[in-house]
């Protein structure tokens, strides 16, 4: 930041110059020891106040008062003096206007309060404004210096002594004095803080204040970005079996220690990504609901991340089952997106726990009841389909840049499923971790599935819907082997066969969804409903054959005296012909309904309910 500033002053400065190499009318202040030549109290000045405050707020999420609100809202990155008016208003002193007719400070840069001359003391010092003093420690005389204060006023006099520095530096300073040889040697602390410079440098800013955890800066480091430890949690002990864990309370020293924000995520460098290992433990699923698409889902979810502000040297885990600490901590915000109701288990007490281990893994279980949705169920298939249920877990308001959501490494530990859960009419076959698109309107969200794959069971469908219809169906063939005469029982046997089958449609498509596609059940009853409609057609044609068969014999015997020998011989023929066809019909019809029936049969179970459970869908 300091560089960008200090380059963009150094080019306002050349363009000032250039524009107007001799005026002297110009006045213009950037640097912090240049307004105290000038007379400005740049330690309580208002912008300097105002400047303050606004970097302090980019390090923290403490909200600001109403009044340091308005102190940032006086803030100016830079102004210019014309007038007594505006001298007044940026506390100026008038004076200057009598030999200045146009004054431009640069409060952005002025407030930093840079001293006048940069004094190197230490290797720490040296590393933080970036100047390389190799070279001249390694040629200094030790024994007998010769110089004790080294005083560079300029780019030129740094090269001269074999310095490296960046030549921007300054603008900001008149000069940088180098004291020897405490420049060159350093000690314990000064170690600790170069390696803090190093990380400093290389991974960005400190998201927290680092010297109050006590721990070497590598080694914590290693800690935060190794994850092995969070995958392993899971396969260890917590030690409730042979220790008595610490009671929430312990934390409140450790909070207060470290200046702890529950706000913030627990990441050592502001640029850094929080991973958060998620796995669940399903107690129970029921009420598959196919009418509402849904189901009731119960489980544990459980969580485990790295958080280096809650280390701590005891020997043995801090629980956390109180809600009142728990609101202390930071803690990831999951959300179940497809869900259409989600709430805690709070009888008799909310149902939760977190252990803090002495190394600062985290590790919470919480319980909840779930009613996800299962609109993605496709029932081309039903009943003899294998529904494929999931549901989904995504960050509340941290971006995946923020918190990233990962299953935990080993399947067992990322999704399992309890043995004695049973599920009416579903049996589950397999459990699957995966991602999904967690891309909101406000950005890119960490997005976990878990993915559920069942098999239905058809014993159900077998004996309350196959066998009660394929009864109605082969019941209805008792048409054809009744004799002709029986014309109420042909009719009327196919007839309440026919209704009896509407009636069981619709019973068996009333917990189903109002679907576009056809499902496999419903070209099961398609087919029945038809075929026994057959019946029904085929019944009323045989009828009307042995109708006119019996027309035509009955009025060719009551008119034996006014019909001619052929008329009567006709009529005979003609009469006898459709009897014989009626009778044919039957016959054919007693041979081909069940033919019919065993290849539909054949049809349904190898064609119908096997291949793909979208196929119906598919374009």
């Amino acid at each position: 930041m300091s560089l960008l500033i200090s380059i963009s002053l150094l080019l306002l400065l050349f363009s000032l110059n250039s524009s107007n190499p001799t005026s002297s009318n110009f006045l213009d202040i950037a640097t912090t020891y240049q307004a105290v030549d000038y007379g400005i109290a740049t330690d309580q000045h208002q912008q300097c106040l105002a400047w303050k405050l606004w970097w302090k707020t980019q390090k923290s999420l403490q909200d600001p008062s109403p009044a340091e609100f308005d102190l940032l809202a006086l803030r100016r990155a830079e102004v210019w003096i014309r007038n007594e008016n505006d001298a007044e208003k940026y506390e100026v002193p008038v004076e200057l206007l009598q030999n200045f007719t146009t004054i431009r400070i640069v409060f952005r840069n002025v407030c930093r309060l840079l001293p006048r001359v940069l004094q190197i003391s230490s290797p720490l010092a040296a590393r933080r404004s970036r100047i390389t003093l190799d070279v001249l420690c390694q040629t200094y005389n030790y024994s007998d210096p010769e110089v004790n204060e080294l005083v560079l006023t300029n780019y030129e006099d740094a090269q001269a002594n074999a310095i490296g520095i960046d030549q921007l530096l300054f603008l900001d300073h008149q000069s940088v004095m180098i004291v020897m040889p405490s420049a060159c040697n350093s000690s314990e602390n000064d170690e600790k803080e170069i390696a803090k410079q190093y990380y400093l440098e290389k991974y960005g800013d400190f998201s927290f204040n680092v010297s109050n955890l006590n721990i070497e800066m590598d080694k914590l480091h290693e800690m935060v970005h190794d994850l092995k430890p969070l995958d392993l949690i899971m396969s260890q002990n917590l030690g409730l079996d042979y220790q008595r864990p610490l009671p929430s309370s312990t934390i409140l020293p450790f909070l207060k220690k470290i200046e702890y924000d529950a706000r913030q995520p627990p990441t050592l460098h502001v640029d850094d990504t929080v991973t958060v290992k998620v796995g669940m433990s399903v107690q129970s699923m029921s009420n598959f609901e196919l009418s509402t698409m849904d189901y009731d889902l119960d489980a544990w979810v459980r969580m485990s991340w790295i958080d280096p502000r809650l280390r701590h040297d005891l020997s043995r885990p801090i629980l956390v089952n109180d809600y009142t600490f728990l609101k202390m901590i930071w803690r990831p915000d999951p959300i179940f997106t497809n869900a259409k109701y989600s709430t805690f288990h709070k009888v008799t007490y909310l149902n939760f726990y977190l252990f803090i281990f002495p190394d600062g893994k985290v590790f919470m279980d919480m319980r909840v009841y779930l009613k996800p949705t299962a609109a993605q169920i496709v029932l081309c298939k039903y009943p003899h389909d294998n529904p494929a249920v999931s549901l989904k877990i995504s960050s509340m308001g941290f971006t995946q840049n923020v918190v990233k959501l990962e299953w935990f490494s080993n399947s067992n530990d990322a999704i399992r499923i309890e043995k004695n859960v049973r599920i009416p009419e579903l049996s589950i076959r397999n459990l699957h971790p995966d991602t999904c698109n967690g891309v909101r309107k406000s950005g890119v969200y960490s997005c976990l599935e878990a993915k559920f794959y069942m098999h239905r069971e058809v014993g159900y469908h077998i004996a309350n819907t196959y066998i009660p219809t394929a009864i109605c169906v082969v019941f209805s063939w008792i048409s054809v082997w009744l004799p002709e005469e029986f014309v109420e029982g042909r009719i009327f046997v196919s007839l309440t066969v026919f209704l009896t089958l509407s009636a069981e449609n619709n019973s068996a498509k009333e917990e189903l969804p109002k679907v576009s596609y056809v499902k496999a059940i419903d070209i099961w009853f398609g087919f029945t409903s038809t075929f026994v409609f057959v019946t029904m057609l085929q019944a009323l044609v045989v009828i009307s054959l042995e109708h006119n068969s019996k027309r035509l014999r009955l009025k060719s015997e009551s008119n034996l005296d006014g019909y001619s020998k052929y008329q009567v011989t006709k009529s005979m023929l003609l009469s006898r012909y459709y009897h014989r066809m009626a009778r044919q019909i039957d016959t054919f019809c007693k041979v081909m309904y069940p033919v019919i029936f065993i290849l539909f049969l054949m049809f349904y179970v190898f064609v119908i309910t096997q291949g793909d459970e979208r196929k119906c869908i598919k374009n």
